[in-house]
């Protein structure tokens, strides 16, 4: 059973009215840090296993380079073995957020009447939609950052109480940071952290690179627990990541992408890629 993997999958989800059955809690095995695969191998081995538990990331960098797959990828590798996610999104809808993830997992709809998907929608409504989706919970934007915490925190006091674990996306932060600026965003990324480490969660915070003063992005980097930050250079991607326990090297590390998946490029050995 994969970690944090329930032996019952039928799980409630938080806006639906009837209790499921108790799920068993899987118990942190002693001395041994847990992490969370990103889904690609490579990646997962750059980072010496993935993404530690209970820790906050900042994924930065600009559009059309593949952060929206490496966080759709890191969604769809949890929910195969029962894990469950919680996506916030304030860039996209929730049906168009839906179908990069059954593009990696066309059994998406099993995995959210399992509980296994929720979503925050801040978008739909903005753009006029109403937002029929019976796994989200549709908000008017994110000017009242109030109920967005508490909307996040409903998903995940639920999650906390049947699953050892859960997994956080966040797409994007920068709507947050062109809302509200710089100090009421970070205090708002540093009041989500604490509630995401106190119910045993996994987060990645996408932040748009290209539209952000680079003290913004530091500052907001600073407040988390590690960086990935992807660029491209003469048709080339490279991503470096930072900050986060067992990382194998923090220097620029190339990599590539497709509708079905984000890698390391080569295998890695010895802080080096070949």
């Amino acid at each position: 059973m994969h970690a944090g993997q329930s032996g019952n999958m039928d799980r409630m989800n938080p806006n639906q009215g009837n209790p499921g059955k108790p799920v068993r809690k899987v118990k942190k095995a002693a001395g041994k840090a847990r992490k969370a695969g990103s889904g690609g191998r490579r990646l997962d081995d750059l980072m010496g296993g993935g993404f530690p538990f209970r820790t906050v990331s900042v994924l930065q960098g600009p559009a059309f380079i593949g952060k929206d797959v490496l966080l759709t990828q890191f969604i769809a590798e949890g929910i195969r073995f029962g894990i469950p996610s919680l996506i916030v999104l304030t860039h996209y809808t929730t049906s168009k957020f839906r179908k990069r993830i059954v593009e990696m997992d066309p059994k998406l709809e099993d995995r959210e009447r399992a509980g296994l998907v929720s979503y925050v929608d801040c978008h739909a409504k903005t753009v006029g939609l109403m937002g029929k989706n019976p796994f989200a919970l549709y908000l008017k934007g994110v000017g009242d950052l109030e109920a967005l915490s508490k909307a996040i925190e409903r998903f995940e006091s639920t999650y906390s109480e049947n699953y050892f674990y859960h997994r956080v996306i966040f797409d994007s932060l920068s709507s947050i940071l062109r809302t509200h600026g710089l100090n009421r965003t970070i205090d708002f990324v540093n009041a989500i952290s604490t509630k995401i480490k106190a119910y045993n969660g996994i987060a990645i915070f996408d932040l748009a690179g290209g539209i952000h003063k680079q003290e913004e992005i530091s500052a907001i980097e600073n407040s988390v627990d590690g960086s990935l930050t992807l660029k491209e250079e003469m048709g080339r991607y490279f991503i470096m990541v930072k900050g986060l326990e067992g990382v194998k090297s923090n220097k620029w590390v190339e990599y590539s992408f497709s509708d079905r998946g984000f890698d390391i490029r080569g295998s890695y050995t010895l802080s080096y890629i070949k």
